[in-house]
């Protein structure tokens, strides 16, 4: 599995076929699950060309050493016949956007 440049999400490490487009889909689709999904829910998404499509599982919630709302997520993903599986934490910055960590 390539190393994903600096900057770049984790799970674009999973398929090296993702664009740019889609890697945006997947950031919002995790953005909308972290802001409007409950811990234990499940958001399903797919790209209006149908090749890549996902789930994601906020699992829960906590606050970091610095106070911010930080949930843990597992996101899977399918890109054609390929599946990933990635998991992670984001935090909410003060200005409410989720920042992923590591």
């Amino acid at each position: 599995m390539q190393q994903a440049p600096p900057g770049r999400p984790k799970f674009a490490e999973a398929n090296a076929e993702l664009d740019e487009n889609d890697e945006i889909a997947a950031l919002e689709a995790i953005r909308v699950a972290l802001t409007e999904v409950g811990d234990g829910g499940s958001y399903v998404w797919r790209r209006r060309h149908g090749r890549l499509s996902g789930v994601v599982h906020p699992t829960s919630s906590f606050k970091d050493p610095a106070g911010r709302v930080c949930r843990h997520i597992v996101l899977i993903m399918a890109y054609g016949s390929a599946k990933g599986r990635a998991e992670g934490i984001a935090c909410r910055l003060p200005d409410g956007r989720w920042q992923l960590e590591g």
